[in-house]
């Protein structure tokens, strides 16, 4: 999580107005899911691509090695939709295979319906994950003020999303003294220091919550976190990219 921030913060869109590239992303999403297409969704991918690695210059490795993740998940998931198990020999499939007493089962249908919720899954990926390694969270907050979200909703979001990165911290610090100290040389001993981590960093993040809480009553906290407004500009290329995505995909469509 913290490379996908980082590079957030650096790329070429960074200081694009982040309703623009919401918009874009959110536009990809909307087509995934109405175009019921397996082409949509692999276009949707290319497109998505093309925005984050070209346009944005975030790192091809980056976007494929987020996208890859997400993809294996998806591809357990399209197992389960793609392969069926039974007791006894299934009829009107087109592969069977036996395993002991079970069997395993699948057909044509399966197989495409599997990749067409995968693709449809991936498209929206791709486009969620163009929007999260192009535009941070204080954009993404702005584009919520922007659009009238209760200011509670906000700040609760922008809390956990702060304490995350807090946990990890302190996840990681807490771990390597344990290592340092043989805490996970045996199987007992990873046990016992895999809980007491887990009860240590309880306390932790109880107590940096309580720091937090008076340092906000302190500073006037009233239950609106106030920042400065952040000026951005617009780019027609985002417009256009938009518009001749949604053309290809829509053509696309009506070509399948």
């Amino acid at each position: 999580m913290s490379v996908i921030d980082r590079y957030a913060y650096v790329n070429r869109l960074r200081h694009i107005d982040p309703a623009q590239k919401a918009g874009l992303a959110l536009l990809v999403i909307v087509l995934c899911l109405l175009l019921n297409r397996t082409v949509v969704g692999i276009l949707a991918v290319g497109w998505m691509w093309v925005a984050a690695t070209w346009q944005a210059g975030v790192p091809r490795r980056v976007f494929g090695r987020v996208l890859l993740a997400e993809g294996s998940f998806l591809a357990l998931a399209a197992a389960g939709v793609a392969l069926g198990v039974s007791a006894s020999p299934p009829l009107g499939a087109d592969w069977q295979w036996r395993i002991g007493s079970l069997w395993l089962s699948s057909s044509i249908a399966a197989v495409n319906h599997a990749l067409l919720l995968v693709s449809r899954a991936l498209g929206c990926a791709a486009a969620m994950n163009f929007l999260a390694l192009t535009t941070p969270l204080v954009d993404v907050v702005e584009l919520l003020r922007r659009l009238r979200t209760p200011v509670l909703l906000i700040d609760l979001m922008a809390l956990i999303y702060r304490f995350i990165f807090v946990l990890l911290e302190c996840m990681e610090r807490i771990y390597i003294a344990q290592q340092s100290r043989l805490g996970y040389s045996t199987r007992r001993n990873a046990m016992k220091s895999a809980a007491l981590l887990g009860s240590r960093l309880f306390l932790e993040t109880y107590q940096r919550s309580q720091r937090m809480q008076t340092a906000l009553e302190s500073r006037g906290y009233d239950g609106d976190l106030r920042v400065l407004s952040i000026t951005y500009r617009r780019d027609w290329r985002i417009v256009w990219l938009g518009i001749a995505m949604a053309s290809s995909l829509l053509l696309a469509w009506l070509a399948g």
